[in-house]
């Protein structure tokens, strides 16, 4: 093969790059206009120290462009960079595991499109290379990739239920349309109360003033959340709008974006998990989600490394097996111990304990006796959920495999949690009982999987007798230790 020189990527890095640094060449153009000058020589000086600075920092943009460049070998993709200390580094085509094309709608006014190469040697939050290039580069990677590997078993997403996902993505989110009338309520509760307090006590104008200003005060906190909410919900559906998944050769790809469109993808033999995922709403309306654990996904600001948009039980696992061949089967399970339920309400249990004895109370604690109660007693509600959350994670948590994965089935905060994992991909398994665990003969079951960082996934308060039965059958030990 032929030696190539070193290639400049597109020049819309310098623009990205001076984006980045826009705070600072702000602060001279601002301090030039704010500052008065006594005379012209103090003027030409002030101007010419600002020119200077701003020169600067585009002269930096400029020259870090410069300094990093790439070129095509046999093997790989060499990149060298560097301002001061210069590096060389080649990533090889057989290590990279992911691609990333994202078709920014501000970089492709200048014809740049951004690509973003990872292998596993590569930083968690960071690409092995993430660099701008022309939209005919770009164009003849897609083509290569489409050439060597057919496409096949597409899975689209439906619009309505994208749109849920954008909605009700995480409970903290789903939490504002709860929060928001709350507070208002309490607004005007508040502010009643304070009223009556004053009228009956003081003359003061200025405390009449405040107390009648609670109510509009808090409603407008209120419209700030859902304003908030509706802005954050718009931005999510931007972003995972025309969602689709689908298999092409070694790759599964997904494609997603309304306005910047962003294509991954990723080689289905480094997945190291696939996770399905149900948070209370999704799971009230039957709705299931699945993402993957795996190298260069999810880097991207604001993006989760899903590969199928929210669907209803049936076709969301035909789905699943079209595009990775998972079974919701499995050969054998252990589920906790039925006697190690009060292991998990231990702790919302207290919680929820000590708001109703505060609610019996509150008559002692404070002179604003409904607005306390009132805030008390609309804390019971999630709080008493917290603890119908908990009894149902304790039914559903297990340890189980199937004839190509080991399954973990447990929960994360407010979310129930299902992981498959191959077994190809555990690094190692292990089994820990702290004390209490001993006399109840528990365990809890952590497997550690491959990945960029440390990462493992844990189930709790198994049968002892069980999981070791389990994990000692011969055929489970000779898939793992076959890796």
């Amino acid at each position: 093969m032929e030696k190539r020189k070193y290639k400049k990527t597109h020049p819309f890095s310098i623009i990205k790059k001076l984006k980045i640094s826009v705070v600072l060449v702000l602060i001279s153009v601002i301090q030039q206009f704010l500052y008065r000058p006594r005379d012209i020589f103090e003027y030409v000086a002030t101007l010419g120290f600002n020119a200077l600075y701003a020169f600067a920092i585009i002269s930096y943009a400029v020259y870090s462009y410069s300094c990093y460049r790439y070129r095509l070998i046999e093997d790989g993709i060499q990149i060298k960079d560097g301002l001061f200390i210069k590096r060389r580094f080649t990533v090889p085509y057989s290590k990279i595991q992911t691609i990333v094309f994202n078709f920014d709608a501000s970089a492709a006014i200048f014809g740049a499109v951004k690509v973003c190469f990872d292998t596993p040697a590569g930083l968690s939050k960071q690409y092995d290379i993430s660099a701008y290039f022309s939209k005919k580069n770009t164009n003849i990677i897609l083509m290569k990739i489409h050439e060597l590997n057919p496409e096949i078993s597409c899975v689209r997403a439906n619009f309505v239920n994208t749109l849920l996902m954008c909605a009700f993505w995480a409970n903290p989110a789903t939490g504002f349309l709860f929060i928001s009338p709350v507070i208002s309520r309490l607004g005007n509760i508040a502010g009643n109360e304070l009223a009556n307090n004053i009228f009956r006590t003081q003359s003061d104008f200025r405390l009449r003033l405040i107390a009648l200003n609670i109510p509009p005060a808090t409603a407008g906190a209120a419209s700030i959340l859902l304003v908030g909410w509706a802005f954050s919900m718009l931005v999510c559906f931007m972003r995972y709008a025309r969602f689709k998944t689908y298999n092409q050769g070694e790759y599964i790809v997904i494609s997603k974006g309304f306005v910047n469109q962003n294509i991954s993808f990723i080689k289905r033999s480094g997945i190291s998990a696939v996770t399905v995922e149900q948070s209370f709403l999704m799971h009230l309306m039957g709705l299931y989600t699945a993402g993957i654990v795996t190298i260069g996904s999810g880097k991207l600001k604001g993006d989760k490394s899903i590969i199928l948009a929210p669907q209803a039980k049936k076709d969301f696992f035909q789905a699943l097996n079209k595009l990775l061949k998972i079974s919701r089967k499995e050969k054998k399970s252990v589920y906790t111990a039925k006697n190690t339920l009060p292991s998990y309400l231990y702790f919302p249990f207290f919680v929820t304990s000590i708001t109703v004895l505060v609610i019996m109370l509150a008559d002692n604690f404070s002179v604003i006796n409904d607005l306390f109660k009132a805030l008390l007693l609309f804390l019971l509600a999630p709080l008493f959920w917290w603890m119908l959350f908990r009894i149902f994670s304790h039914r559903y948590a297990h340890l189980g495999i199937s004839s190509k994965y080991i399954i973990i089935c447990g929960f994360s905060r407010l979310t129930l949690k299902t992981y498959y994992i191959p077994f190809d991909k555990i690094q190692s398994v292990e089994v820990t009982q702290s004390i209490p665990q001993r006399f109840a003969d528990t365990c809890s079951v952590t497997v550690y999987l491959y990945f960029e960082n440390k990462k493992s996934h844990t189930v709790k308060h198994l049968p002892k007798d069980k999981v070791d039965e389990l994990l000692n059958e011969r055929k489970l030990k000779n898939k793992i230790n076959q890796k």
